[in-house]
């Protein structure tokens, strides 16, 4: 019997609109009861898909539209875990001359993300992390954070902050502070905007809750999430690393500023780049309450990335990067020495009380608060005095 003019329709508007297809977790994401190991994988394979966004309403010096390169790690169906991992190759940053004297020094970055794998969809939508890497770094400066963030229910995006990369340093043309603060926020503004206005056709549409949006970054990228913080309402926790003093963040905008949101610093006693007395204690007199702080008492500026991975102060000195009245060696060897805790140590300690922390203030899991103790980072660490944990009173 044929179908009538009417049925057919009907029938590809309830195709069209089924449910997606429930896929078994092997335990429950961060809720309001439940608060899973922050610092091991969530129950979440994780996918990855990298755009490019073009913010038309900001133009560079040569009139064209400031470009993000954006990588997007989000939740993926369980199959995702038996797909090729994603690598990422520091050595696309530099020219093809400069690849030639670098030899096979720096093996690329795998990380525990599937390309373009299908999106979790029965289990969202999920919470939103922006993440802002550093001056002179690159996207991905820290998948051991992003990857797991995104396995814990996020999707998490990162875009190359345009003339503040690596890839600018290489090749002499890295923006200034004073460029990179009016640039970077608006940059993360402009990412959240766009997961904001995601067309139905867009394979991630759908999968972001905008009411839960955080973002996090290192040193600039702290800065950045610092003033992203104090310029956007939208974002309702952060956890800034290796920061620059909150005061010099918040330079320009409409003052007194003062966060009305929960806050997680991460730091390092022994930062040689941004001194702790100089940049912490002035931004956690800034805060008001809730904050918590992590020490990783003898850890560096680096500590908080993947770059102690790359014996980039060897790579810089043979490909004759510079830039001027810096001292690349000693800055780039800041938390990766000898004196300084072991990715191995570090990056647990630090995933753990970042991904809590965002547990409980973008997941609603208010048994991850918990988390967030000394206890837990000694346990961690293996011995007390390794990390240190406080928080507002």
């Amino acid at each position: 019997m044929r179908a009538t003019p009417l049925l057919v329709p009907l029938v590809g508007l309830l195709l069209c609109c089924e449910p997606p297809p429930v896929d078994p977790l092997p335990f429950e994401p961060a809720s309001a009861g439940a608060a899973p190991a922050p610092s091991q994988p969530g129950p979440f394979a994780v996918g990855v898909r990298t755009v490019t966004w073009e913010d038309t309403g900001r133009r560079k010096a040569d009139g064209t539209p400031r470009k993000l390169v954006t990588e997007i790690w989000y939740p993926a169906l369980q199959s995702a875990r038996d797909l090729p991992k994603v690598s990422y190759d520091i050595l696309d940053y530099f020219t093809l001359e400069q690849r030639a004297s670098i030899g096979s020094a720096l093996p690329p970055l795998v990380a525990a993300a599937a390309r373009e794998a299908e999106p979790a969809r029965s289990h969202g939508p999920f919470p939103l992390v922006i993440f802002s890497h550093g001056q002179a770094a690159l996207r991905w400066q820290s998948t051991y954070y992003t990857v797991l963030l995104a396995s814990h229910g996020y999707v998490v995006a990162s875009c190359d902050h345009e003339e503040g990369t690596l890839a600018d340093v290489v090749r002499g043309q890295l923006q200034t502070t004073v460029e990179g603060v009016e640039d970077r926020p608006w940059d993360v503004v402009h990412l959240i905007n766009r997961f904001e206005r995601l067309k139905p056709e867009d394979p991630l549409s759908g999968l972001v809750d905008m009411a839960r949006v955080g973002v996090t970054g290192h040193s600039f990228g702290a800065l950045t999430s610092l003033r992203v913080a104090a310029m956007d309402a939208r974002v309702k926790a952060i956890v800034p690393q290796a920061p620059v003093d909150a005061n010099l963040s918040w330079i320009g905008l409409p003052s007194p500023v003062q966060l009305s949101i929960p806050v997680m610093i991460q730091a390092a006693h022994a930062d040689q780049t941004l001194e702790w007395d100089d940049n912490v204690v002035p931004t956690i007199a800034a805060l008001q309450r809730p904050w918590w702080l992590l020490d990783l008492v003898k850890g560096g500026h680096f500590t908080f990335s993947d770059l102690c991975a790359f014996d980039l102060a060897t790579v810089v000195e043979q490909v004759k990067v510079d830039i001027p009245g810096a001292d690349l060696r000693a800055v780039l060897e800041d938390g990766c020495g000898p004196t300084s805790p072991p990715a191995s140590v570090a990056q647990p300690l630090i995933n753990h009380f970042a991904v809590a922390f965002f547990n409980a203030h973008l997941r609603g899991s208010q048994a991850s608060l918990s988390l967030l103790t000394q206890a837990q980072a000694d346990g961690l660490a293996g011995a007390a005095g390794v990390a240190v944990v406080t928080s507002s009173p």
